[in-house]
């Protein structure tokens, strides 16, 4: 019964340990996942406009320039506007822009170092390419109020006549060389400040159909940034409340193994030949004079199946028979069962106990072969045996 119960014992151990652990796992998925959620930092420009990101449209050229034209039809929910490129100037140029401008001031340096990426839906008509301009604030050439010097980093996408979502990434934007050469910077001088930043546009490429009427419309405008605090915050939580579920675990764990060895100590101790002949001798000549040589014996390296029945002159088969008769057991399992549980009682009565002596003492000339064989019969080495045995009992 006491062994059924140091089986239930570990059993439920195991169970509470799992049921723990799918709790752990879906308390961390919650965390992780309030902190991805917090981590996702949006603005909205358009329609919504942020308070603290205000803004003013801007669009170029203001007045017809020959033939090149943008007129503005609508800027409610869906920013609405047509161009027209005249295919007899060179480098024909129109922009619709963003400027960020202060309460009472026409322009203003925004800092988006906490965003990566911006975000729009549009449409147009004709199919387009166009450039998506980041306006960023430079030292050695910006003034503020002229716009002209404002540093112009860019990227192309297309666009038709479907509605589509363009991402871009702020990493993605390039200086072009035109502006490079007009200011006199190296055509590898490709940074710029975000922290700076001055404004958007969306203008029209090289690619742009000439002589037609385009039509774009846009909306949905987001600004899409990561706060990484919050990851690493969710993260941390998560990796502690792993590692003292673990640290409560081996100490739970501890607990259970150091009762279920004890247990197991005071269980095998009545198998030990000498004891039990001293209490119930064996009617049977052949059991007694067996159980007695292996109880004498057991503790001699060089005993073996065939050293018995060579011994006492009862062959190999019968030998296994009276075991199995009487303990369950074959030869080998009950001299290793003796063994074992001598072992187990010189390290629980002795504190300065060497683990490889009580090997040699108990009938194991090889120290590493008796903790294998220890560890499987009581679920832990040696060394750890005696710790755990010798603890207080919680």
């Amino acid at each position: 019964m006491s062994y059924l119960t140091g089986d239930t014992r570990m059993f439920t151990f195991y169970r509470n340990a799992i049921v723990a652990a799918v709790v752990l796992v879906f308390i961390t998925a919650l965390i992780i996942c309030a902190g991805i959620a917090r981590s996702n930092l949006t603005a909205s420009l358009f329609p919504v406009r942020d308070k603290n990101l205000l803004w003013a449209p801007a669009i170029a050229p203001s007045t017809p320039v020959d033939k090149t034209i943008l007129t503005v039809k609508n800027e409610v929910d869906v920013i609405d506007y047509e161009f027209l490129l005249d295919p007899e100037t060179p480098y024909s140029y129109t922009h619709y822009s963003f400027d960020f401008v202060g309460p009472e001031q026409p322009y203003r340096m925004v800092d988006l170092t906490d965003y990566n990426r911006v975000s729009f839906k549009i449409q147009c008509d004709p199919k387009n390419v166009l450039l998506f301009v980041l306006f960023s604030f430079d030292e050695k050439v910006t003034r503020p109020e002229d716009p002209v010097t404002r540093r112009v980093s860019s990227t192309a996408f297309s666009c038709d006549s479907e509605w589509h979502t363009i991402t871009i990434g702020f990493n993605d934007l390039d200086t072009p060389h035109w502006w490079l050469n007009r200011f006199g910077y190296e055509f590898s001088d490709h940074d710029y400040q975000l922290n700076k930043t001055m404004g958007f546009a969306l203008v029209n490429s090289l690619q742009s159909p000439l002589d037609t009427l385009s039509r774009v419309r846009v909306t949905d405008i987001t600004l899409l940034g990561r706060k990484e605090l919050s990851l690493y915050l969710a993260g941390g939580v998560t990796v502690l409340l792993w590692c003292l579920f673990f640290v409560v675990l081996l100490r739970q764990y501890l607990v259970v193994l150091t009762k279920e060895i004890k247990e197991k100590v005071r269980r095998d101790q009545p198998l030990m030949a000498y004891k039990k002949l001293s209490i119930e001798p064996q009617r049977d000549k052949e059991k007694s004079v067996l159980l007695r040589y292996i109880a004498t014996e057991y503790a001699n390296a060089e005993v073996s199946l065939e050293s018995a029945a060579h011994t006492l002159g009862i062959n190999r088969t019968k030998i296994n028979e009276i075991l199995k008769e009487e303990l369950g057991l074959t030869f080998t399992a009950y001299l290793n069962k003796l063994r074992l549980t001598e072992a187990a009682r010189l390290l629980s009565e002795n504190e300065e106990a060497n683990v490889s002596e009580i090997a040699y003492l108990v009938g194991y000339n090889n120290p590493s072969y008796f903790n294998k064989l220890f560890k499987l019969e009581y679920g832990c080495t040696p060394k750890t045996f005696k710790s755990l045995y010798r603890a207080k009992e919680k």
